[in-house]
C-alpha cells in the first residue's frame, strides 16, 4: 500500500507540530493506534479536555483525522496516512524559525527515548534486545555524496514504512525508533565546492 507524500512549506502548519504535547499525542498515535482524547490523557498526564483541543488542532492541519468506532467524546483519533517531508530550502524565515523549534523538541524526546531504551532494554526478550542496534561513524564525503547517502537511506527505510500503518500491523511488532543525522562537524576543507 502505498499513501499520500506530503511536503510541508507552511509556517502555520510547522507551529501545529512544534509543541510539546502535540510531538508526544503525534507519537502515542503513531505507536498504539487509534486513541481517544481520554485515552491520550491517561497516557500521557494530562485532561482529556487539553488532549481533545490538541487534537483539534492536529486535524485541521491534517496531521490526525478521526477514526472509524466512536461517538463524541469517545470518538478515537488517528495519524493521518502519509510521509510527511520538510526541506528547509523550501521554507521562508518564519518556517525556518518554527522548524529549528520542531527539530529542538524532536531531538528532547530522541534522547529521552535513548535514555529509556538504556534503563529498561533487560526487559525486553532477548531476540529483541540482539535485533536493536545503534551505529556511529565520521565519514569525510562531499556535499553531493551525503545528498547520495541521503537517497541511499531512505529508499531503504521506505520499504517497511508502510509496516508501522494501523492496516498493516501484525503480531510480533513493536514499535521501532528509526532516525538518521547526516550533519556536517565543521565547515569544508577550501577548494573542495564547485560552484
Amino acid at each position: 500500500m502505498s499513501f499520500e507524500r506530503r511536503q510541508l512549506t507552511d509556517a502555520h502548519d510547522l507551529r501545529a507540530l512544534s509543541h510539546p504535547l502535540r510531538v508526544r499525542i503525534m507519537e502515542l498515535l503513531a505507536q498504539e493506534g487509534p486513541l481517544t482524547a481520554t485515552e491520550a490523557a491517561a497516557e500521557l498526564g494530562t485532561t482529556p479536555a487539553n488532549c481533545s483541543f490538541h487534537l483539534r488542532l492536529l486535524a485541521r492541519h491534517g496531521f490526525v483525522e478521526e477514526a472509524e468506532g466512536g461517538v463524541g467524546r469517545q470518538r478515537p483519533w488517528q495519524l493521518v496516512e502519509q510521509e510527511t517531508r520538510i526541506r528547509s530550502r523550501d521554507l521562508d524565515q518564519e518556517g525556518l524559525s518554527a522548524l529549528r523549534a520542531l527539530d529542538e523538541l524532536r531531538w528532547v524526546r530522541r534522547r529521552h527515548q535513548q535514555a529509556e531504551w538504556w534503563r529498561t532494554k533487560e526487559e525486553y526478550p532477548e531476540q529483541w534486545r540482539t535485533a536493536a542496534a545503534e551505529s556511529f561513524a565520521v565519514l569525510h564525503l562531499t556535499a553531493d555524496e551525503v545528498g547520495e547517502l541521503n537517497d541511499a537511506l531512505n529508499e531503504v527505510v521506505g520499504r517497511y514504512v508502510d509496516r508501522g500503518l494501523v492496516s498493516h500491523r501484525r503480531p510480533g511488532t513493536a514499535p521501532v525508533d528509526i532516525s538518521t543525522s547526516t550533519i556536517p562537524l565543521r565547515l569544508p576543507l577550501p577548494g573542495g565546492e564547485h560552484g
